[in-house]
């Protein structure tokens, strides 16, 4: 049983003058507001922005260094009608990246092809460039990998093969490959603004620039011009933009002085059509050059220049068709990548994924196979809706499946395929390989479960190593990840086969497994990922060195860990504030994800009426819950069976709780979803 010295309760401080603040400008509930302080938004334009973000506040892709001269190289190529390939990870991320640009590239009607590995492994494979080489390639867009492949691009090089490499993994110390342009958000020179998007997403970027590219604007100088009557006249300011870039600012206070500024650039947005009259009284010639947009109420203290800005961003949006349907095609494959990779649900990967799911949850249908998983997570597993947790429980694992048995293509085509009949019988298959992941799942993790006790010593090993054979590849990253949550521990999974073992790591937030792996990098054959999930291959006869090597460097760089968890509390409810009206308020905080999590609550000094237990060994507990003669409030508490003497016991306890809904349409009800309880004292 778990006891206050285990799980130690710690609820946030609150503010309650900035509380106040949004909860009044932004007309939400106290409660909420108290939840998005939490989360670091911490004032009223960032809560404006984390509510209602749009496609405006998505960040430019030209901003990455390389774009433009990766954009114009695959325009050449889409002209030309030159074979592209693209090549990407088997894993969701990996697959939705090659959709976004496979897609993208046959839509401005150029040659794409694709390729996701097999048995072969993660990775760009010399092999794989041979053949496709000989196919006539001569130009390779790699998605979701090939920042650590200094010798595969050296290769494809030397086949005379443009590499265009986009990732998001962490970039070796000793620098990057010599590929012909390089978008991704973690080079040490990247000047975009967020680090954490996903494969998919920098995909996404990319295809987005591809596009823009192919715009009769690309290329030219526009501007902004905010223009305010002066007394007779007109004055405000003038900016110059280059692919959305902004160039040059300048102010004006006249007719005269706009109308020669105007003819600097190639077209003209401004917010007043007093001012367009008046250039075009004195100047017909360009009646067709300006172009009116409304500057938007945005809430909070956003400069003029910030808010012109994004409403020209809108009006942009709104109106370029091509790049209105690019974002319909594109963002729910984000979407699901962004969810599969756990990146933080914070920033642009929150607009992402939100405007991402509502395109779902419109028209599940518009992809045939994804429209049958989401068919399945709604009817046979009775979900209500399409969230975050919709996908990343009942969607992503499923599509994961076929990578993890050595057959991501096959996920990857179910995404592609627009043909009903197809996606049936792509459907048909990933489902039996999901059955067979979770066997070899299970028997892996008994495995592993008997190696773990025989080579580590559970109590004071900084990092377990575990190193089996002759078990099938595909899962050791679930099994590690499992072993990380049980343990609180880094783990390392290897699976030798012959000369080589390859291996799985997933870590705890305070230990860097990139760190760790450049620190061994002499002795692997191959690595990458993040610093929380990462794969390397290793030569069998390396191995023992490897251990200890890895266990040397965690000593050194992994403190003693605090024995009680801290569960984190947004704040206290009253049983007067759970209803469904407050479970739909919390609503407008999805999608819960890392760094944005579902709230978490507490109640002190409740009553417990109705304990009962359910499950196959009583694993499950239903119970009441009512403070000072309130009404009743039901709670479940999931796999802690163990607690129901403790609750029928105890005559007030505190309890820590998710809030929830149980039942359809006008059965519904709010109910507590447990996270731990202890005694009242």
């Amino acid at each position: 049983m778990n006891t206050e010295k285990d799980r130690c309760w710690k609820v946030f401080p609150s503010d309650q003058q900035k509380i106040s603040e949004i909860s009044q400008v932004l007309s939400v509930n106290a409660k909420i507001a108290a939840v998005m302080l939490n989360r670091g938004i911490d004032g009223v334009e960032k809560a404006s922005a984390f509510l209602h973000g749009g496609l405006e506040h998505l960040y430019n892709p030209f901003i990455f260094p390389d774009m433009q001269k990766a954009v114009e190289r695959i325009k050449k190529a889409v002209n030309d009608k030159e074979a592209i390939l693209v090549y990407g990870d088997r894993d969701v991320d990996g697959i939705t990246a090659v959709n976004v640009i496979v897609n993208t590239v046959r839509q401005l009607g150029g040659n794409a092809q694709w390729y996701v590995p097999a048995d072969e492994g993660y990775g760009i494979h010399k092999d794989i460039l041979t053949k496709y080489h000989a196919e006539g390639v001569k130009l390779m867009i790699t998605v979701d990998c090939g920042i650590s492949a200094f010798e595969e691009i050296n290769y494809a090089n030397s086949l005379g093969i443009d590499v265009i490499l986009t990732d998001h993994h962490e970039p070796p110390y000793e620098g990057v490959p010599n590929a012909y342009a390089i978008i991704n958000p973690k080079l040490m020179d990247s000047p975009y603004p967020f680090k954490d998007i996903a494969g998919c997403t920098v995909a996404f970027k990319t295809a987005q620039a591809l596009v823009s590219a192919f715009s009769k604007e690309y290329g030219k100088e526009i501007a902004v011009c905010y223009a305010q009557r002066q007394d007779s006249d007109f004055g405000g300011f003038f900016i110059k933009i280059k692919n959305d870039i902004c160039a040059d600012k300048q102010s004006f206070s006249s007719v005269s002085e706009i109308k020669s500024l105007f003819k600097q650039v190639s077209k003209v947005y401004t917010n007043s059509k007093e001012l367009k009259d008046a250039v075009m009284v004195s100047d017909a010639l360009l009646k067709e050059k300006v172009d009116v947009f409304v500057i938007h109420a945005f809430a909070g203290n956003e400069s003029i220049e910030k808010k012109v800005m994004r409403s020209y961003k809108i009006k942009r949006n709104n109106e370029d068709a091509v790049m209105k349907d690019f974002f319909k095609s594109n963002l729910d494959l984000c979407a699901l990548g962004t969810i599969a990779d756990s990146m933080p649900l914070i920033d642009e990967n929150r607009i992402i994924v939100k405007k991402g799911l509502e395109l779902i949850a419109e028209n599940p249908g518009a992809r045939p196979g994804l429209g049958l998983l989401i068919e399945d997570a709604l009817i046979s597993k009775n979900i209500q809706c399409i969230n975050s947790r919709t996908v990343s429980w009942n969607v992503t694992p499923v599509l994961n499946s076929s990578g993890r048995m050595g057959r991501g293509m096959l996920s990857a085509q179910l995404l592609m395929t627009k043909d009903s009949f197809q996606a049936k019988n792509l459907y048909a298959d990933i489902i039996k390989l999901n059955e067979n992941r979770r066997w070899l799942q299970s028997e892996n993790i008994e495995q592993f479960k008997i190696l773990l006790n025989r080579q580590c010593d559970l109590e004071h090993d900084k990092v377990f190593i575990v190193d089996a054979a002759n078990l099938e590849h595909g899962v050791t990253g679930i099994v590690a990840s499992q072993m990380v949550k049980t343990y609180m521990k880094p783990a390392f999974l290897l699976i030798s086969d012959g000369k080589e073992a390859i291996g799985a790591a997933r870590s705890v937030a305070d230990f860097d497994l990139i760190a760790a792996l450049e620190s061994v990098k002499d002795i692997l054959l191959k690595y990458g990922g993040h610093s929380q999930a990462a794969g390397f291959t290793v030569a069998h006869s390396n191995i023992e060195e490897f251990k200890r090597r890895i266990k040397e460097y965690a000593e050194t760089n992994i403190v003693a860990c605090d024995p009680c968890e801290n569960i984190e509390i947004d704040c206290e409810l009253k049983i007067s504030d759970i209803n469904i009206d407050f479970h739909k308020q919390l609503e407008i905080l999805e999608p819960f994800g890392m760094e944005n999590q579902r709230p978490l609550f507490c109640m002190k000094g409740v009553s417990v009426t109705e304990v009962s237990t359910f499950g196959g060994n009583y694993e499950h507990i239903k119970f009441k819950v009512s403070q000072k003669g309130s009404r009743n409030v039901q709670a479940v508490f999931w796999n802690h069976g163990e607690f129901a003497d403790m609750l029928r016991g105890e005559s007030l306890i505190d309890i820590v709780f998710h809030v929830d809904i149980m039942g359809r349409n006008d059965k519904q009800i709010a109910q507590l979803y447990t996270v731990d309880v202890k005694p009242s004292y």
